[in-house]
C-alpha cells in the first residue's frame, strides 16, 4: 500500500507483505549499507521508506506486478461498489420524488371525483358593446 499521495513510495512494512519478508531484514539491509539513504530511502519520524525503484532492484519485480495487479482489483473493486451505489442512491431519490409526485396527482384528482373540489363558477358578464357615450 503506498503511502498517501506519494506514488512509488513504500513503507519498510509494505515490502514486507510484498516480499513476505520480515521488516527487520530490510533494517539489517540498511545497516549493512545496501541501500543509498536520501536516494533509496529514507526515515521519516521512525518509518522508513524506500523508493519503488530501489525495492524492485533489491527484491526483485515478480511479487512486486503481482502486488500491484491484487491492488487494482481491489480498486476496481471499490469503484464498482461505490458506483453501485451511487445509482442506488440516484433511482431511490427519483422514485421516492415520482412517487410523492404520484400520490399528490392521485390526491387531487381523488378530491374532483368525490366532488370535495368543485369546479370554477363563472358569473355571466354583459358586455357593453356599444361604443356611444
Amino acid at each position: 500500500m503506498a503511502i498517501g499521495s506519494f506514488e512509488g513510495l513504500y513503507t519498510f512494512l509494505d515490502v514486507a507483505e510484498i516480499y513476505g519478508i520480515d521488516s527487520s531484514c530490510l533494517r539489517k539491509q540498511v545497516a549493512r549499507d545496501k541501500f543509498v539513504i536520501d536516494e533509496d530511502i529514507k526515515k521519516i519520524g521512525t518509518t522508513w521508506i524506500i523508493t519503488e525503484q530501489a525495492m524492485v532492484k533489491n527484491f526483485g519485480t515478480l511479487k512486486f506486478e503481482e502486488y500491484k495487479k491484487k491492488q487494482a482489483k481491489k480498486e476496481r473493486a471499490q469503484d464498482k461498489k461505490i458506483n453501485t451505489q451511487k445509482v442506488k442512491t440516484k433511482s431511490t431519490r427519483s422514485n421516492k420524488k415520482a412517487a410523492s409526485m404520484n400520490q399528490k396527482e392521485e390526491k387531487v384528482n381523488d378530491s374532483w371525483a368525490s366532488g370535495e373540489i368543485k369546479g370554477v363558477e363563472l358569473k355571466s358578464f354583459a358586455f357593453n358593446t356599444n361604443n356611444s357615450e
